[in-house]
């Protein structure tokens, strides 16, 4: 069983800190939620990746924040996440009864300014998150044996393309190997695209750890794909880390070194770190607003860690999150330090990325 977190505990719990508060500031917290409902804005479909995330949290965090209010999942769906995002952005109370349960790829859409989205995360807070692999796969009929031959494959490595955002660190990841990839538009999921890869359609198909091991690594066996890298993560030095769910498959840096000689540099680098530090860690991120009152902000974050050590969420987050363990107190640091690394430098070029290869538009 993986048990995976991306960086260790910094503190000793929030229980200790807890102890070590004015006596008024801790009933202040443990009085704040009595009788309160918290209401999480999911802006995406149900039973998608985020709103699994949400609603483990939603099942578990309430009995443990102080207070025990109740917490009510919403889904407030549209295209990429936009309708509820807005509302959570605009149109709510900053009290800290509102919270936004945001997919990494929501994240990045956030950070990149997409035309129409008002979500500010330099206004936000992460509460909780939680990490997610992703796989790319070859089709053996491009004729070659190993991964590091891939740019001697024949014929265009077609990839079918959904929303380009949702498929950023893949498509960076390309960039970054100088794969000369062709996109193929107008595929409706990531599950389509892996049926297009099935049927001989496409050449390359990226999908997370576990849908891949589920229904990908049968055409490794069958002997016609080959993995050929994992996503991967970055650690809190902006090192590379192997997908713990498939330790043996190498990842997109260590690729890199394979054909070129050298571990990769510069701007295309840089912003795959960024892009996959939100993506990779953050499969689900549980955002308040920044500003809710310091009372309500330290009982969230007590609830978190209290609910972070119940068994009975342990167990259910084993089968939902796939083993991986969510992230929380100052392991959060890791998705500010991402942030904080988007150079405009870095924006820019996956702006570029984005607009020139497949037209998405941006505020400004």
């Amino acid at each position: 069983m993986v048990k995976f977190r991306l960086l260790p505990a910094l503190v000793a719990g929030m229980v200790l800190f807890a102890a070590s508060l004015p006596s008024t500031a801790q009933a202040a917290a443990d009085d704040y939620y009595a009788g309160k409902t918290i209401r999480m804005i999911i802006p995406f479909s149900p039973g998608g990746n985020t709103d699994t995330f949400g609603r483990l949290i939603s099942r578990h965090l309430g009995r443990h924040i102080p207070g025990e209010p109740t917490i009510v999942a919403e889904n407030i769906t549209d295209v990429g996440g936009l309708l509820g995002s807005n509302e959570f952005a605009e149109r709510v109370d900053h009290d800290g009864t509102t919270l936004l349960a945001a997919s990494g790829h929501l994240n990045l859409r956030a950070i990149l300014g997409l035309r129409g989205l008002r979500l500010d995360l330099d206004a936000l807070e992460p509460v909780v998150a939680a990490p997610m692999g992703h796989v790319t796969a070859l089709s053996t009929r491009v004729g070659i044996e190993e991964p590091s031959e891939v740019l001697e494959a024949q014929g265009p490595l077609t990839k079918g393309i959904t929303d380009p955002i949702g498929l950023l660190e893949s498509l960076v990841a390309l960039e970054l190997l100088g794969i000369d990839y062709r996109a193929v538009p107008g595929y409706g999921s990531r599950g389509a695209t892996r049926n297009a890869f099935e049927r001989g359609e496409l050449m390359l198909n990226t999908q997370s750890t576990s849908f891949y091991l589920e229904k990908v690594a049968p055409l490794v066996d069958q002997g016609r794909a080959m993995p050929l890298y994992a996503i991967g993560y970055i650690d809190g030095d902006g090192n590379p880390v192997r997908d713990p769910a498939l330790p043996g498959l190498i990842t997109v840096p260590e690729l890199y070194e394979q054909i070129h000689g050298e571990m990769p540099s510069g701007i295309v680098w840089e912003a795959f770190k960024v892009t996959v530090s939100l993506v990779q860690n953050a499969r689900g991120t549980l955002w308040t607003h920044d500003d809710i009152p310091e009372e309500a902000m330290r009982a969230l974050h007590l609830g978190v860690e209290a609910m972070a050590n119940d068994p009975a969420f342990q167990a259910a987050s084993a089968e939902v999150l796939e083993d991986y363990e969510i992230m929380r107190g100052d392991d959060l640091g890791q998705l500010e330090a991402a942030m904080d690394a988007a150079s405009p430098e870095v924006l820019d070029f996956l702006r570029d990325l984005l607009g020139r290869r497949f037209g998405t538009e941006f505020e400004g």
